[in-house]
């Protein structure tokens, strides 16, 4: 097979799996668990900031809503192990069946004098260097498009419902 046809369909290959784990997270993290997310680092962050500042008030009035974020985190964590080992399945299998396929012989040229470890051996680029390029290039993006940030909405867990104390859905 021509070294380009290669590059061509390794790349096709990365998109479609970066595709698929972007469908995966999609429907796997309602946008109520982002929000929970998004609310939770915000938490931390505030924690953060209260201990480098030292500040006992801060501290304390953390403190209560610290079970609270407990229990998010503890709901939230069951969907991220979900997510870690389907997708740590998915691109083991695929680089299984890629490096057996594709071996480990060079599929394009580097320019002269470029570098980067993993990436580039003895002025050529192998399967595994071009489909790490190739996911950072496409990865990144689908991932911003299927599954786009959330920002963060203050709650006030001590007044009213709190979302960590309903049931997870499914």
């Amino acid at each position: 097979m021509p070294l380009l046809t290669q590059a061509v369909e390794i790349m096709a290959l990365t998109v479609a799996l970066s595709l698929l784990t972007s469908l995966i997270r999609r429907r796997l993290f309602t946008r109520e668990d982002m929000l929970l997310m998004a609310e939770v680092q915000e938490y931390q962050k505030e924690v953060l900031r209260a201990v480098k500042q030292k500040d006992a008030k801060a501290l304390q009035r953390l403190e209560k809503k610290k079970e609270y974020y407990q229990r998010v985190q503890t709901r939230l964590m069951g969907k991220n192990m979900i997510l870690m080992f389907s997708t740590l399945a998915i691109y083991l299998g695929f680089l299984s069946w890629a490096t057996a396929h594709y071996g480990t012989d060079p599929i394009l040229h580097a320019p002269p004098g470029f570098y980067l470890p993993f990436v580039v051996e003895q002025d050529g680029i192998p399967f595994f260097g071009w489909y790490v390029l190739s996911a950072f290039a496409f990865g990144t993006l689908l991932n911003r498009l299927i599954n786009p940030p959330v920002q963060p909405v203050r709650r006030h867990p001590g007044r009213g419902e709190r979302l960590a104390d309903k049931k997870p859905e499914g």
